[in-house]
C-alpha cells in the first residue's frame, strides 16, 4: 500500500517511493490518496477501500430509509 502525492498547482503524482527515490523535489506535497502515482501507476487501495466501504454504507441507509412506512414522515 502506498501513500500518493500532489505537487500543489501541478499534475504530478508521486507514491512514497517514488518521491523517495526521485526526491528532493522542490514544492509543497499534499496528500491525495484517491489519484494514482505518475511513475509507477500505484493507488492507495485502503483509501479506495474506505471509500467503498462508506459508499456501501451510505446506500444502506438510503435503502433502510425508502423501506420505513411512508405513514411514519406525516
Amino acid at each position: 500500500m502506498a501513500t500518493i502525492y500532489r505537487l500543489d498547482d501541478s499534475t504530478l503524482y508521486l507514491c512514497e517511493p517514488c518521491l523517495d527515490s526521485h526526491g528532493p523535489v522542490p514544492g509543497k506535497w499534499r496528500e491525495s490518496p484517491l489519484d494514482k502515482c505518475s511513475v509507477c501507476g500505484e493507488n492507495d487501495l485502503q483509501a479506495q477501500e474506505e471509500l467503498d466501504e462508506y459508499h456501501h454504507h451510505m446506500s444502506n441507509l438510503q435503502w433502510e430509509e425508502e423501506q420505513q412506512d411512508p405513514e411514519d414522515f406525516q
